[in-house]
């Protein structure tokens, strides 16, 4: 099984309609089975869509140049008919509905969208949601969750409090096998925040599992919310497990090296055993 995450910025990069069909051809060449996308923008005074499409499994109301929405008709041109979902989360830049995404060969058979902040006031760029999945994979329920996390130090919505609300709420299906993919905006090689958390609560990094994988690297302390003058390269961009299971590789892509850079994070892709 395949799964990749990518926090897109879609919208608000340059040469968007290429870096977006960069991205289409990626997932028809490795084949992803699940993908998980943050930053997914509609313009929000845009036209409605007029009908949603039949493998669209939100609740969220369609712009007609939503990011995911144009993601789905390239794959639906290249005979992919993925199902997916959106969550508008908040207002972003004042112009866009910015949300979170969930692609999956897998029918969907459950949705469950998760507050994680305090606020959920559209107009709050603070507001925070987690996007989940269920899906059958080899005869077992298993979840895929899209997230974009807040930073450790916030004052008004600490990661703390997302990742103590999130927990909460997997409580009832916590048996299951679950995927958390997303931006979680906390780095790995500082100890004693978000990561070590999430660790601590008995999560399974996929890159620590990875029998093959790079350096990690995910993007640099010189975007939004982690400038810096350095511009260090950092991981704050994962996929978590709750069990421990068997990982063949985790690289990152897009990173300029090995592809062309399609926005500000690079897209975690892992490779792992179905199911547990």
């Amino acid at each position: 099984m395949k799964l990749l995450t990518l926090n897109s910025h879609s919208l608000l990069e340059e040469d968007y309609l290429k870096k977006t069909q960069i991205f289409v051809e990626e997932i028809l060449q490795e084949n992803i089975d699940v993908f998980a996308l943050q930053e997914v923008n509609q313009s929000h005074d845009d036209k409605i869509l007029a009908k949603n499409p039949h493998n669209y499994y939100g609740t969220s109301i369609l712009k007609q140049n939503n990011h995911a929405l144009y993601i789905a008709d390239l794959l639906a041109k290249q005979g992919k008919n993925y199902h997916w979902i959106w969550e508008d989360c908040h207002l972003g830049y004042d112009i866009y509905d910015e949300g979170i995404a969930i692609f999956s060969k897998y029918p969907i058979i459950d949705t469950k969208i998760i507050p994680l902040s305090k606020t959920q006031d559209h107009t709050n760029y603070k507001t925070r949601k987690a996007l989940a999945i269920c899906c059958e994979v080899n005869q077992q329920k298993t979840w895929f969750i899209s997230m974009h996390m807040g930073w450790w130090n916030d004052e008004e919505e600490p990661f703390q409090r997302h990742w103590q609300n999130l927990v909460t709420a997997l409580k009832p299906i916590s048996q299951d096998t679950i995927f958390l993919m997303g931006d979680f905006n906390n780095r790995s090689d500082i100890k004693d925040e978000g990561y070590n958390l999430i660790l601590k609560d008995k999560w399974y990094d996929l890159y620590e599992l990875a029998q093959i994988r790079d350096e990690g690297i995910t993007s640099s302390s010189g975007i939004a919310g982690w400038f810096s003058q350095n511009s260090e390269a950092i991981r704050i961009d994962y996929i978590f497990c709750n069990k421990k299971i068997n990982v063949q590789s985790q690289k990152s892509i897009f990173t300029g090296i090995d592809k062309p850079t399609i926005s500000d994070h690079f897209a975690v892709l892992t490779e792992c055993t179905k199911g547990v």
